[in-house]
């Protein structure tokens, strides 16, 4: 599971966009043109990530490359971070994988109904190699290839977590 690496405090993020609006564009643009495409406006010193993980995943052009490499046909809406002070665009990338219902029975829940410990049924990911669980969306899981040609790279802002998986028997 990739999640955002939260050491890192100070990263560039759009300044004149609220993080609701983002959210926003976000699930509208999923159902508009496929070419639509975001301009924020960054400024400051702070590093540029290659993984954003709230309010909507947000990845890099190197680490959307590598995605594509291993999962052919993903959803990508563009998002460019533009720097007036050092007069630079960056290109960043919305993500959206496919969402599949994955979960075991062996996962586990919190009180008020939240996902504890995420327990992946393997029949149930085909061959998916990058794909978002359902009722657990804010969370991108990738195969153990994938996982491990992305730290062949030098990517940072992000961390990656394992996740078990169930074989049950048929």
């Amino acid at each position: 599971m990739i999640q955002q690496d939260k050491r890192i405090t100070e990263y560039m993020f759009p300044v004149e966009i609220h993080r609701g609006q983002l959210r926003e564009w976000a699930e509208g643009s999923l159902y508009t043109d496929e070419e639509s495409v975001l301009q924020c406006y960054v400024s400051g010193d702070a590093d540029y990530i290659d993984f954003i993980e709230q309010p909507v995943a947000i990845v890099s052009e190197q680490l959307k490359e590598i995605f594509d490499i291993y999962q052919a046909g993903l959803s990508w809406r563009l998002i460019v971070f533009a720097d007036m002070q050092r007069m630079q665009q960056t290109r960043y990338w919305l993500a959206h994988p496919p969402s599949l219902r994955c979960l075991s029975p062996l996962s586990e829940y919190h009180r008020d109904g939240t996902l504890r410990k995420i327990v992946l049924d393997a029949h149930a990911l085909e061959n998916h190699k990058i794909f978002r669980v359902q009722h657990a969306d804010q969370h991108i899981i990738v195969d153990l290839d994938v996982a491990e040609c992305m730290l062949k790279f030098n990517l940072t802002g992000m961390k990656l977590h394992k996740v078990e998986t169930e074989m049950p028997f048929i």
